[in-house]
């Protein structure tokens, strides 16, 4: 339970970075049209590269802070496959809904705002 607790606040200060990603895929999804079953995979590879960038971009700008989550038991290693895990099934729910469903652009600029106001809520309470 501690690990877990540990990863999720890792990945908190990662959460924005990849939730913008994540719904650029989905806006891409969605003005594809026709093409949108050809084009999953492409979104694929790009939210997978992206994640893995940004997980480094933490790892170098937060080098001292993995020593905490090292001397907790959590290896860079756990932090990286349970953050792309986590990330990759945001991703996943998010694809499903837009290619079942079908999200219009103002209820993703609705999730959208709320996501970085919850942000910027829970940044300012540190």
């Amino acid at each position: 339970m501690r690990a877990l607790k540990l990863i999720i606040r890792f990945y908190f200060g990662l959460f924005l970075a990849d939730f913008l990603i994540s719904l650029s895929c989905v806006f891409l999804l969605e003005h594809s049209g026709k093409e949108a079953a050809e084009l999953i995979g492409t979104l694929f590879w790009y939210k997978l590269i992206t994640s893995v960038l940004i997980f480094y971009g933490a790892l170098f700008y937060k080098k001292n802070e993995l020593y905490y989550y090292q001397s907790l038991g959590v290896s860079q290693i756990k932090l990286l496959v349970s953050t792309l895990a986590i990330d990759v099934l945001i991703w996943l729910v998010l694809i499903i809904i837009q290619m079942s469903a079908g999200i219009p652009g103002y209820i993703l600029n609705l999730i959208l705002g709320f996501v970085l106001l919850l942000h910027l809520y829970l940044y300012a309470k540190k």
